[in-house]
């Protein structure tokens, strides 16, 4: 009986609380703030070494030659997409392409309803054409894809504002023209080329550095790949807002973001066909 006194007496319960607490691994200090001092710390730890883990192995895929290319052309893939197609082109096809430095608009008078039916061609185009597009790159190739894809949109971007200029359709030189004088078959096929083009490249790009490195890093891969792209795509926004107020010309801002997709297409081109010529001689050596 004097035993089982002694078993409930105050010190011994914490010396039991704290073995207990011991062997799951929870100080006291840990006991009365909830754990959330050691929650957060760990977390800031996990967060750190996730960053750091994150930017060696960006760092190292970037110094991969096979990788490297294919990364900076879908940057500015989405440079040129972003600036011409979701911020020049709607401007041009409503004749709201009044800049600070002429402020004159040009363009065509496309309704709201016009508009959207213009997009919804782009986009069927590419439904449509991306099993071609598989198809093609996997045939060729996907370097070859990716310049085939260049050329197409750049190509078909620098000639959009040409369709839509009311010098080349001779509209009187009032810089607005209606709808009813488009020359629509040339618009969409233009565009059609365009979202081919475009096809060609989006599909591209992710088989090419799905190819250029081995699984275990294909999401790593991946990522940067989508964050270059995210990248280009805010400063091709930015840009392309910005030279068209410094020109005073929507559709010379559209040709000019279409001169960097061509460049950037003519680069990618000189590295892949380098890399094939490297890849076979070495080929030839075995």
């Amino acid at each position: 009986e004097d035993w089982r006194e002694k078993e409930r007496l105050p010190w011994h319960c914490r010396a039991v609380d704290s073995i207990v607490d011991d062997a799951d691994g929870v100080t006291s200090k840990e006991k009365k703030t909830g754990g959330k001092e050691s929650n957060t710390g760990g977390l800031t730890k996990t967060i750190s070494n996730a960053l750091r883990d994150t930017t060696e192995q960006w760092t190292e895929l970037m110094n991969n030659p096979n990788v490297r290319p294919i990364v900076i052309m879908n940057g500015f893939y989405l440079c040129a997409i972003s600036g011409s197609q979701m911020t020049l082109l709607p401007l041009l096809l409503t004749g709201g392409g009044a800049t600070a430095a002429s402020g004159a608009a040009t363009g065509v008078a496309l309704t709201a309803t016009a508009v959207g039916q213009v997009y919804m061609w782009m986009s069927a185009v590419q439904v449509l054409g991306n099993p071609a597009a598989g198809r093609f790159a996997d045939r060729a190739g996907k370097g070859a894809a990716i310049v085939a894809g260049g050329i197409l949109t750049s190509a078909a971007m620098a000639s959009v504002p040409l369709v839509c200029a009311y010098g080349y359709l001779g509209d009187g030189g009032s810089g607005i023209l209606d709808a009813s004088n488009l020359n629509w078959p040339l618009l969409a096929g233009t565009l059609g080329f365009w979202s081919l083009g475009g096809t060609l490249l989006a599909t591209s790009h992710v088989a090419a550095i799905s190819d250029a490195v081995p699984d275990s890093r294909r999401s790593q891969a991946i990522a940067l790949l989508r964050t270059a792209g995210d990248v280009g795509f805010l400063c091709g926004a930015a840009g392309a807002g910005i030279a068209a107020d410094m020109v005073g010309d929507v559709g010379l801002a559209m040709q000019f973001g279409s001169g960097v997709l061509m460049g950037a297409t003519g680069w990618f081109g000189l590295q892949h066909l380098a890399l094939w010529r490297l890849n076979n001689d070495k080929s030839g050596r075995k």
